[in-house]
């Protein structure tokens, strides 16, 4: 963490990536972050100077990783529960909107970023796609851990029809998952 406190001019971008996972791609950070390319990518190799993260390839196609899980985690928390919470909303919103390739295959990924920031409604409904993607491939407890999460989820809800429709198509296919690996 002193490391990073030392780079005050580049804490906020590992911050960011930090949210974004253990590595993410440069149109990625760039498509969040809404700075200047060129004061962007003078942040990341600063960054990338410090041994804070590893570059893969050169931008505008680099991946960066975290050096290690443990800096990704104390850049994670470092944030304010409101500021990680907004940053989620903006990775949530950059994936639907610039990267739906990723959302397709992995709906897991959206229902994170929608959990983190608080969208509930949202997230309960991608934990539900990635419960049915996972239980397609087979992957029962995957398919499990997915849909305990909706559920979850929907009991914070207010009790409405609309809900009452959602825990029964959540628990309609949890069923299969269950039975499958008990």
């Amino acid at each position: 963490m002193a490391r990073l406190d030392q780079l005050a001019a580049s804490k906020h971008i590992a911050q960011l990536g930090a949210v974004i996972g253990r590595s993410f791609g440069h149109d990625m950070i760039t498509a969040v972050a809404g700075e200047e390319e060129e004061s962007l990518r003078r942040e990341l190799a600063q960054l990338v100077a410090a041994q804070i993260l590893y570059r893969q390839g050169m931008p505008p196609r680099a991946t960066y990783f975290f050096k290690h899980a443990l800096i990704q985690d104390a850049a994670y928390n470092s944030l304010l529960k409101s500021t990680r919470r907004d940053y989620h909303g903006r990775i949530a919103q950059v994936l639907l909107e610039q990267f739906p390739e990723f959302v397709e295959p992995q709906p897991e990924l959206l229902a994170h970023h929608h959990t983190e920031a608080g969208q509930l409604e949202q997230a309960i409904g991608y934990w539900q796609q990635a419960g049915q993607a996972a239980l397609q491939r087979s992957a029962n407890l995957e398919a499990i851990q997915h849909l305990t999460k909706g559920l979850a989820l929907l009991g914070t809800q207010p009790e409405t029809v609309e809900r009452h429709n959602q825990e029964l198509m959540l628990q309609a296919t949890l069923g299969p998952a269950l039975s499958a690996t008990k």
